[in-house]
């Protein structure tokens, strides 16, 4: 055997070994920094302060990056060029835009699309909400605000209307952050995953006054937990 071949093959094993290692630490970075948006350690506005946070967890600033990066695709964090990046906050009336116009785009998704679901549809809605139980029993709060989003996403595909599905989609990393902070305001994560099954149970009977009626109160709902957390100018 050519050395020189299994020394280079020996290297290319320790890079991947490496790029995994740092792809799972990254993950490692990114739950523990969405737990603390959750608990509100780190608040709407915070500087993330790259090199305390290295200092903090005893590891290199790399996958630092990649987890703050990820939390950006996720509509949590914003970077500002030169001044760094914060959590992205939101004033009450921002949070009484997002919630309104989410109503009107997601009654009108639901209405577009019970007609069109099948039987296979519903069922798909329905796991969605069990994967959210499944998340909430694990501790899993990651997994159970992207899980609540990607509900409320099916719903907007399947109304087969590409215009409502961008609309929500143009909201969606505002939703996202509203999801997140929503969450926090159920006395426990299995509360707020079974806060869903009314509207799969609505969307059952197939009755379109029901769904729709059951899909507004959800929303509401989750506007006045938010709205309770500000305070009264």
């Amino acid at each position: 055997m050519n050395p020189t071949s299994s020394s280079s093959f020996g290297d290319r094993q320790g890079n991947h070994s490496n790029i995994i290692d740092n792809r799972m630490l990254s993950e490692q970075v990114a739950t523990h920094l969405f737990r603390l948006l959750v608990n509100g350690t780190l608040r709407g506005g915070q500087r993330i302060n790259e090199a305390e946070l290295a200092r903090e967890l005893g590891i290199s600033r790399n996958p630092i990056r990649e987890a703050i990066r990820k939390l950006e695709e996720r509509g949590l964090l914003v970077s500002s060029p030169r001044r760094g990046t914060f959590v992205r906050s939101f004033s009450k009336q921002d949070m009484t835009d997002i919630f309104s116009f989410r109503t009107v785009v997601e009654a009108f998704a639901l209405k577009q699309a019970l007609p069109r679901m099948t039987d296979e549809d519903q069922a798909g809605l329905q796991g969605i909400v069990q994967r959210m139980q499944d998340c909430a029993t694990a501790r899993d709060e990651m997994g159970l605000v992207e899980a609540d989003i990607g509900f409320h996403q099916r719903i907007c595909e399947l109304s087969g209307n590409s215009q409502t599905l961008r609309a929500f989609m143009n909201i969606r990393a505002e939703v996202q952050m509203s999801i997140t902070l929503v969450e926090h305001r159920f006395e426990t994560l299995e509360d707020a995953a079974v806060d869903h099954i009314p509207i799969v149970e609505a969307i059952a009977t197939r009755n379109m006054n029901k769904a729709v009626e059951a899909l507004e109160y959800h929303i509401k709902d989750s506007w006045a937990r938010i709205s309770a957390a500000y305070p009264e100018n």
